[in-house]
């Protein structure tokens, strides 16, 4: 059995009044050396770790070479202030280089789930964020087939 954590979103100290445990990088790092088993990973969200102020595809080789990637929201923002001020973009248009991150989960080997999270809303779509998953996913595809 796999365990994936998802890190706080937003990675502030505390929301609506509770105290947020993993919030940073380094929560992250701690979480999966405390409990040293393979089966305690991570979910790994790219828009997370870049409004942590973080580099994406860094964080994919560190965690994947310990194989502690165990689920991966890929989507993008950009951040004004790290851990504060950011805002949520379509997958092509923010901070994190997601070319140089699905490169990273090729190179360590990753093959568990990718999927979009938190896509924005395309103005006449009359399914929500239908239209929004499914331009990420063809961003998705044609990065996978770059990278191999």
């Amino acid at each position: 059995m796999l365990l994936a954590m998802h890190p706080n979103d937003p990675p502030v100290e505390k929301f609506r009044g509770a105290g947020q445990p993993v919030r940073s990088i380094a929560d992250m790092r701690r979480l999966i050396e405390t409990v040293p088993s393979k089966s305690n990973g991570i979910t790994l969200d790219t828009g997370v770790i870049t409004e942590m102020g973080g580099n994406a595809a860094a964080e994919i080789r560190y965690f994947g070479s310990l194989g502690r990637i165990h689920h991966v929201h890929f989507r993008n923002v950009k951040v004004d202030t790290p851990n504060d001020k950011y805002l949520e973009t379509f997958i092509d248009e923010g901070q994190a280089d997601l070319v140089a991150a699905m490169r990273a989960f090729h190179e360590t080997g990753y093959s568990q789930l990718i999927i979009p999270d938190h896509t924005p809303e395309i103005t006449g779509d009359t399914k929500g964020t239908y239209a929004g998953w499914a331009f990420s996913i063809g961003f998705m595809k044609a990065l996978l087939k770059a990278v191999q």
